[in-house]
């Protein structure tokens, strides 16, 4: 006779198995890790079998831990789409997105208008944070993820690649000599965004510098900011010189807010993709949330593409004329 194992057990296991910790599955779970430690070793006794190797500083899944977690997630997904279904709020309620802080406030909220004129009937909740949040522990649909596009267990679309370059105020620009060459420029106040300083992003300041060919420059003056808003913003305020991402800055240079007083553009290493739960992924607002976004990225890429001239490296020691 077939054993009935009690639900709460597995969904336990599922999601230490997801974090490879107890410690965060407790967090997750709002119990204790001393409580979780209890009910897997429980599940183990029931089960006849080992479900983790418990290393010094980690945890290794089994062989038959693998084969649960892979089952227990399958059928987690396929019971949170079955209620899904039921749910009347399913296909118009609110919507969850998280985003960077920058993407959130230079990007997505100015063209967000839009997407209400097209569907008033879905509600959106932005939620900025500088983390990644854990879309299944918070309960969130969808990101905007700013990375190299490998999130396992979630169903990802490239949204759109990007670059860098250096942006100022017009009145910050017009107050100095023209900066005639990179060494020129940096003399002024540069403005840099923390969180990208060493991040593998390739959008600061240093790694600008690099792929340019002019690794013997220095860069490290400047005031520092948490995140690309904020340094944007500086900018804006005549603060200094900032590196901006263009898909974050191309507007503003359009409208004349920000020049760029040396117009050498450099890819970064990050892209922007569209994350989502695969759960939740085939809802209509979700469909339709993503459709949207990849419609306004092609907007913003044929603006970017304006830019195409200022994607050629300088040569060592070249002038800007």
């Amino acid at each position: 006779m077939s054993r009935v194992l009690p639900f709460d057990s597995l969904y336990v296991f599922a999601v230490a198995a997801r974090h490879r910790s107890f410690t965060v599955a407790a967090a997750e779970l709002h119990r204790t890790q001393s409580a979780i430690s209890h009910r897997i070793k429980s599940l183990e006794r029931e089960l006849g079998v080992k479900l983790f190797t418990r290393l010094p500083r980690r945890l290794e899944l089994t062989a038959a831990g693998h084969a649960l977690a892979h089952r227990l997630d399958e059928a987690i997904k396929d019971i949170t789409r079955t209620i899904a279904e039921f749910d009347p709020r399913a296909e118009h309620g609110r919507l969850r997105v998280t985003t960077l802080p920058s993407v959130a406030s230079r990007w997505l909220m100015p063209r967000l208008p839009r997407f209400f004129d097209l569907h008033p009937e879905i509600e959106v909740q932005v939620i900025a944070d500088l983390k990644p949040l854990d879309l299944h522990a918070e309960g969130i649909d969808l990101a905007i993820r700013f990375g190299r596009g490998h999130y396992l267990d979630y169903k990802v679309t490239i949204l759109m690649r990007d670059r860098v370059l250096p942006v100022c105020s017009p009145k910050f620009a017009a107050e100095r000599p023209a900066a005639a060459s990179i060494e020129a420029m940096l003399a002024w106040p540069l403005l840099h965004d923390s969180g990208t300083e060493g991040d593998g992003s390739l959008s600061d300041w240093r790694s600008w510098l690099d792929q340019l060919g002019r690794k013997e420059l220095t860069c490290h003056a400047g005031q520092r900011f948490s995140n690309a808003d904020l340094s944007i913003g500086a900018a804006t305020l005549g603060l200094g010189v900032a590196l901006g991402r263009l898909s974050l800055v191309a507007e503003l240079i359009s409208s004349g807010a920000l020049v760029c007083p040396i117009p050498l553009a450099t890819p970064t290493a990050f892209s922007y993709y569209i994350v989502v739960r695969p759960e939740v992924a085939q809802l209509p607002k979700c469909l339709r949330f993503s459709r949207w976004l990849r419609s306004e990225a092609v907007a913003t890429l044929s603006m970017m593409r304006l830019f195409d001239s200022a994607a050629a490296p300088e040569p060592r020691g070249a002038r800007i004329r």
